[in-house]
């Protein structure tokens, strides 16, 4: 059973281009820095206020991280990169023995809560073949491009674009093997950490549409392929959605276009289904190659819903952690009813008595 949704389920007012994740504007997405200020009964945080709301934001995304590290489940959109399992039909296919079964085997992925599949890799003896999702294989040049090299993708209206040896783009001058991780971490929005000490970056990669109103991350994943000489790029969209989705390289004046194949052909009655709230995935009627390592799964997990538990957790610890750091009382007055250190307490205590009711629990019957 899961709950679609509930009315105190939290959801953040946003205005103009806000959106959740923007922690240098104080948007988490468990909580926000209004809803801190509101609870330390303090003023609002701004861009000059101290601490300002890109500081708040920092401790609502490190609180985040703690909070998913606790309950071992996330409920904000992570992405699990390549989860390796084995394929045994004879323990995972034989039980239960029922008439009505319709799958040869499956697999448990090591979380629930699955929102999306981006690939799922099964062995062939030869290769892997990917069954999930639309992708693209992108081979880059093998040589550096010294003139104009741009990337853009583009997708229900809204274009992205990414240019060789800029910040947010890629650099292509130290190999081919090289400029394929800077296009991946460019995707993917990530710190670049493969190809820093290369390239000498110092923060994590981003790049919005033309409006500045969504991510390239948001639409999109990327991998090396096997050989690490291209970039194999899924699509976030539902199923197999993302086949709308276009690829151009422009090198020069030359432009060459790319389509997004559709891998994916799962249903109750096709090649594989799923249970995503229990990360289960059934193959139907024929086996993956019978061999250790044989499935690899990336695939993105998070609950779609933020529970009113959650947001309430996630303020008093932002707000404890906001107390630790008010020296001499800058910002929080002391009272005449509670200290400064007694507040800190009250919160902690209350916020961890919430997170250790939301674990999940496992019962052994003998």
């Amino acid at each position: 059973m899961t709950r679609l949704k509930s009315e105190s389920d939290y959801v953040p007012t946003l205005t103009g281009t806000l959106t959740r994740g923007d922690y240098n504007e104080g948007i988490g997405y468990y909580t926000t820095h209004t809803d801190v200020s509101d609870l330390l009964q303090c003023g609002a945080f701004t861009a000059s206020s101290t601490p300002d709301k890109a500081a708040i934001g920092k401790i609502i995304q490190r609180t985040e991280g703690r909070i998913d590290d606790k309950l071992k489940v996330s409920h904000r959109p992570e992405i699990i990169e390549k989860e390796v399992h084995n394929f045994d039909p004879f323990q995972h296919g034989a039980y239960p023995v029922r008439p009505s079964k319709d799958y040869i085997g499956f697999i448990q992925l090591n979380s629930e809560k699955v929102r999306k599949i981006l690939r799922l890799e099964v062995w062939q003896g030869d290769e892997y073949v990917d069954l999930a999702s639309a992708s693209c294989i992108y081979t880059p040049p093998a040589v550096a491009i010294s003139g104009t090299f741009k990337l853009t993708f583009a997708v229900g209206g809204l274009t992205f674009e990414l240019t060789e040896n800029t910040l947010n783009g890629f650099y292509d001058h130290f190999g081919q093997k090289t400029t394929v991780l800077e296009i991946c971490a460019a995707i993917n929005e990530v710190y670049p950490s493969k190809t820093a000490p290369f390239t000498g970056q110092r923060t994590k990669k981003q790049t919005r549409d033309a409006a500045d109103t969504r991510n390239i991350s948001d639409f999109f994943y990327a991998c090396p392929t096997e050989d690490g000489k291209s970039v194999y790029i899924s699509s976030k969209l539902p199923s197999d959605a993302g086949t709308i989705c276009t690829l151009s390289q422009l090198i020069g004046s030359n432009t060459t276009s790319y389509s997004f194949v559709d891998n994916q052909n799962s249903g109750r009655t096709e090649d594989y289904w799923t249970i995503n709230e229990e990360g289960k995935i059934f193959f139907r009627t024929n086996y993956p190659y019978q061999t250790n390592h044989s499935i690899r799964v990336t695939y993105e997990r998070g609950s779609s819903r933020v529970p009113a538990a959650i947001h309430e957790a996630a303020t008093k610890l932002v707000a404890a952690e906001v107390l630790v750091t008010d020296d001499n009382t800058i910002l929080i007055a002391e009272s005449g009813n509670i200290d400064i250190t007694k507040k800190h307490e009250i919160l902690t205590t209350e916020a961890n008595a919430i997170l250790d009711g939301k674990k999940n629990l496992i019962y052994l019957i003998d």
